[in-house]
């Protein structure tokens, strides 16, 4: 009888473990690639954001503020009704609405209520754009939402009842650098009480974008090259640094602080990878996590892109020299830099004279620092 031809058992598993070597060491090679194409395409997102702007400001004479308020002084309150109820600057469009036309967008700028605020349901079909601009392929999570007057943390007011259908709410990756403090208390500045008092602490925010800000490129006198204009601010990691506000954090044509602008008083990346304690302890003034959104953020290994005044894109590391590198679980004003203090009336930063870390420097305008392009 004739033996049948074939492999013997061990010749198998021989055969087997080869492939399984091969699959092990193809993979790594495979992801690290697919990363290098999303790292290189939140790059290029980062410079058309940035010629943008720069367009922006040759046409206007100054960079697109993080938002401008339609505030006409009384109560503040969500109706926002033009000529008649008055609203804040927060409910008003972010920089990357006023940019539009300059990323080649006109019909969607077009299609803006300017005589409404970025929340009203006037401007609820914008919300459901996505734009591929502000779309960075590592962050892993930025489907959308769907709006609803029971929707919890949505940008849009209840004053008004949605109209029929679905309407979604679209997110951005990236936001405006405010400087080296988070503009949140800012938004007591037009608090009628307050308004007086508080109107010299405007000076405090030292970046390129921030809300009613109307910056040229004279302004920057650090340097275009040395100062930060957009940066990563993920959506994913919101999504768990920010869970009870997170679903509706980053929304894409709201000037709200923690929707497209971020400040560097924390470092970038701060606890990301998550660990087994996150930053949800009371830590703003009571209000629980609620300055995560104001940090830069990216899911790139080691770091995350930052676009520069002058239109170029780095990518900065986590280990950049910060002025912050302890997380407390306390009251915020237990580990802000020494030297700075918090303006409870006004509810502003003020820097004092805390030193700046290079991560803090690169984030200012005109502080004067000196920075060397390898210490980042």
């Amino acid at each position: 009888m004739r033996r049948r031809p074939g492999f013997t058992l061990i010749e198998l598993l021989v055969v087997i473990a080869i492939i399984a070597v091969l699959i092990a060491l193809l993979l790594p090679a495979v992801q690290a690639a697919r990363e290098a194409a999303r790292r290189a395409q939140c790059t290029n997102n980062l410079k058309q954001l940035a010629l943008a702007a720069n367009n922006y400001e040759s046409s206007n004479g100054s960079f697109p503020g993080g938002s401008y308020s339609n505030y006409n002084g009384g109560a503040p309150s969500s109706g926002c009704v033009p000529g008649a109820v008055p609203c804040k600057y927060p409910e008003n469009f972010s920089c990357f609405v006023r940019m539009l036309p300059f990323t080649e967008q006109s019909a969607m700028y077009n299609a803006v209520n300017f005589s409404f605020t970025s929340s009203n349901i006037q401007n609820i079909t914008i919300a459901g754009v996505k734009l591929s601009a502000l779309t960075c392929p590592s962050d892993s999570n930025l489907n959308p939402i769907t709006i609803a007057t029971t929707t919890p943390g949505t940008s849009f007011n209840q004053v008004f009842p949605t109209p029929a259908g679905t309407w979604l709410q679209y997110f951005s990756s990236y936001a405006g650098c405010t400087g080296t403090f988070d503009n949140g208390g800012y938004t007591t500045y037009y608090d009628t009480t307050k308004a007086a008092g508080c109107a010299s602490q405007k000076s405090q925010f030292d970046g390129v974008i921030y809300n009613d800000s109307t910056t040229r490129i004279a302004d920057i006198t650090d340097g275009t090259s040395n100062t930060f204009l957009f940066g990563e601010h993920c959506h994913a990691n919101l999504l768990v640094y920010d869970s009870a506000y997170g679903g509706s954090d980053n929304s894409w044509q709201s000037g709200r602080w923690y929707d497209c602008l971020f400040g560097t008083m924390y470092p970038l990346n701060l606890q990301v990878p998550p660990t087994s304690s996150p930053l949800s302890a009371t830590s703003v003034l009571g209000k629980g996590n609620y300055y995560y959104p104001t940090l830069a953020t990216s899911l790139h290994a080691g770091g995350g892109n930052f676009a520069f005044c002058d239109g170029s894109v780095r990518f900065v590391k986590n280990s950049i020299n910060s002025w912050q590198t302890t997380v407390q679980t306390t009251l915020h004003t237990s580990f802000i830099p020494a030297g700075s203090s918090f303006d409870s009336s006004c509810y502003v930063w003020n820097k004092g004279s805390a030193q700046a870390g290079v991560y803090q420097a690169l984030s200012t305008r005109g502080s004067g620092e000196v920075i060397s392009s390898d210490a980042y």
